[in-house]
């Protein structure tokens, strides 16, 4: 039988334990959202054959508008729209060093709510807006050992799909985010966020300009790191 020797380091069962903090990384968010969006529509007057002011068919059916004679501004109308609603966001990346995270962002909101400024009664009160796009999340207080570890700051970029209250189609978005996270397993956390966005929103067939808007909003956080 064989004599254990003195001294000898403990025999070590199973595989060791991956490194915490280095691996894959999830993040998704529930939350409400309000929502502002607000543009200047320009409308153009018509000529008599119903051609925008300035414009014409040339005889080889080419439509063109004198350089010179810009088409006259019938009026600029200041439209907005303003509602509430929820905020679907969902994060896939990886975590590294207990410190940050990378990820790819795909982001879903529907709000309802009210529109102004529009001469158009049939102008939908409400917003839906989907895009994706890159992020990082930092835990700045990572490598310590208190409760301020899961303390943690994120921004996000998107590209997004979407109107409200008739304002926007192809739009991007800056997204910044505040939250903290309690441990609930091994890498499973659960938390609450505020976040904030700024938007840039450009349409496609209709003369709208400086289109912009913004959201607040706060949510559930549910992440594994």
């Amino acid at each position: 039988m064989p004599v254990e020797q003195q001294g000898a380091p403990a025999q070590q069962y199973g595989p060791a334990r991956a490194v915490a903090g280095n691996g894959f990384y999830f993040d998704m968010t529930l939350g409400g959202s309000f929502r502002h969006l607000e543009a200047t529509v320009v409308k153009r007057r018509k000529s008599s054959d119903g051609l925008a002011d300035g414009c014409h068919f040339e005889s080889d059916g080419r439509y063109v508008c004198e350089k010179n004679k810009p088409a006259k501004k019938e009026k600029e109308d200041e439209v907005g729209y303003t509602g509430v609603g929820t905020l679907i966001d969902a994060r896939f990346g990886g975590h590294f060093g207990k410190i940050i995270a990378f990820f790819a962002n795909v982001e879903l909101e529907f709000t309802e709510g009210s529109v102004s400024g529009w001469d158009d009664k049939d102008i939908d009160p409400g917003s839906v807006f989907l895009g994706a796009g890159p992020g990082i999340t930092i835990f700045p207080f990572g490598l310590q050992d208190d409760g301020l570890k899961n303390m943690y700051f994120g921004f996000a970029g998107n590209f997004l799909l979407g109107s409200g209250g008739g304002i926007g189609a192809i739009n991007v978005n800056l997204m910044g985010e505040l939250g903290y996270v309690w441990e609930v397993s091994d890498r499973m956390f659960a938390g609450v966020a505020v976040g904030a966005d700024v938007m840039s929103l450009s349409d496609i067939g209709e003369d709208q300009k400086d289109a912009s808007g913004f959201s607040i909003w706060i949510g559930l956080k549910l992440m594994r790191k």
